[in-house]
């Protein structure tokens, strides 16, 4: 089940500060110095909002980091990634660039799309409409109202429809 997952719109202007996507993939990559970065880190704020490292989507949905890969490599999910570079010379004089591990970051809210995604799929749907009716005797004063005791013209549903769920997950 596709709910479809909203992607951060990418313009021409944005490709030139967050870099060219990966064939088949919505990681952007950039390159540059450390003064660099940080003018990169404050427009991916500015432009797409909160963002998390890959190993943060766990906050919005259970999966492992291996899994948030999975995705990226597949194209369903946008990563920002900046190596910050320099020049060095080696043994031999020559120059070469040096890359540090880059920076990556994940809009949260592709990360909330994939936890409501993840949320409607049939297998989840059903365990997690039973977690929201776990039996608790002392709240049915609050979800019983007592002038319906006895009135045959209105009934009590225990469990949310699939339409509820969609209005409590997308206020």
């Amino acid at each position: 089940m596709n709910t479809g997952a909203i992607h951060v719109e990418i313009t021409s202007e944005d490709e030139r500060v967050v870099g060219p996507s990966d064939d088949g993939t919505r990681i952007r990559r950039q390159h540059g110095s450390e003064e660099q970065c940080a003018d990169w880190f404050d427009y991916i704020h500015e432009r797409f909002g909160n963002t998390v490292s890959p190993g943060g989507v766990s906050m919005f949905l259970p999966v492992s980091r291996a899994a948030v890969h999975k995705r990226l490599k597949s194209g369903k999910l946008t990563a920002f990634l900046f190596h910050v570079t320099h020049r060095e010379r080696t043994f031999f004089g020559r120059e070469r660039s040096v890359k540090a591990q880059p920076y990556v970051y994940i809009p949260v809210s592709e990360c909330k799309a994939w936890a409501a995604e993840v949320a409607l799929r049939p297998e989840n749907l059903q365990s997690f409409l039973r977690s929201l009716g776990a039996s608790d005797e002392g709240q049915e004063f609050l979800e019983r109202d007592p002038g319906d005791k006895g009135n045959r013209s209105v009934r009590h549903e225990k469990d949310m429809t699939i339409p509820e769920v969609v209005k409590f997950l997308f206020p």
